[in-house]
């Protein structure tokens, strides 16, 4: 940690309908500040790294529990729109309450994350935003197989059975085989609400096929038609369609050579690394 940098923080941070559990480094004076989302079903834990790379480390961090997720209690509102209200009134309050001034404000998205964070860039005013990063992000209805099991249990009425089983053994005993460095993803479904998961599953679909045509995700509609400067990052596992719709709308992609869904516990160097040189901390 550089000497710039200030006291990491724990705390609650109240938001229009229920508060949210934010890990965050406030860096002295202005500084370029980093806002990182997690997926699904995961937490702040995805995220760890960010806090002792050198990487960021003359930068503010704010990496806050979606709403039912990791530290953050149930909310009444899943939906993205919510959730991407709340990292307003988180940034907000940590502006008003514990100093954050960004010299320069940069979103990051993981998997489900991206959402928000592509709502963020596209509502927030001219200027106001840096960049945005997403990493391996919902912007296409395609690929997302977690969300599509989800809801079909639902659908079934064995949803708490299929929850089950995908944390038990298709995360603990078949992922964390293959990918052993992904144990925080198994923590993060534990302290995970059901109800949260599934609404939050409920929500991308919704936005996912929200638009008519091929490309019916809002967000990706709204990431192309982002100006500012903005980076999708992927791994082997990326679904063809996903890669389409990038090279079709000249997004500019960063490729992993990985197979892992999780970039930044896969390949952490090379993730903070890319970080660290987009945001020019």
């Amino acid at each position: 940690m550089s000497s710039r940098s200030g006291q990491q923080l724990d705390l609650m941070v109240p938001t229009f309908d229920a508060p949210v559990h934010v890990t965050a480094r406030i860096a002295d004076g202005r500084a370029p500040a980093v806002v990182l989302l997690h997926g699904l079903g995961d937490s702040r834990l995805a995220f760890e790294d960010a806090f002792v790379t050198r990487y960021l480390s003359e930068a503010s961090l704010v990496v806050p529990d979606m709403a039912g997720h990791g530290g953050s209690p149930a909310a009444l509102d899943y939906s993205m729109e919510a959730a991407t209200r709340r990292i307003r009134d988180v940034l907000d309050y940590l502006g008003e309450h514990h100093g954050l001034r960004p010299s320069r404000l940069y979103l990051i998205g993981h998997s489900v994350g991206g959402i928000p964070a592509v709502y963020f860039c596209r509502d927030a005013p001219p200027g106001t935003v840096a960049g945005l990063v997403l990493a391996e992000a919902s912007v296409t209805r395609f690929g997302a197989f977690i969300s599509a099991h989800a809801e079909a249990a639902r659908l079934s009425g064995r949803f708490g059975e299929w929850y089950g089983e995908f944390r038990e053994q298709t995360i603990f005993r078949d992922y964390l085989g293959r990918f052993p460095f992904c144990r925080h993803y198994y923590a993060s479904l534990r302290f995970c609400r059901e109800d949260a998961f599934l609404q939050t599953v409920a929500a991308v679909r919704r936005t996912s096929r929200s638009l008519p045509g091929k490309w019916s995700h809002a967000a990706g509609e709204a990431l192309a038609n982002l100006t500012i400067p903005k980076l999708y990052a992927y791994g082997r596992d990326a679904a063809p369609e996903t890669l389409a719709f990038l090279g079709e709308h000249n997004i500019p992609t960063r490729p992993f050579p990985t197979d892992c869904h999780f970039l930044m516990q896969a390949m952490p160097g090379e993730f903070y690394s890319m970080l660290g040189e987009f945001c020019g901390s």
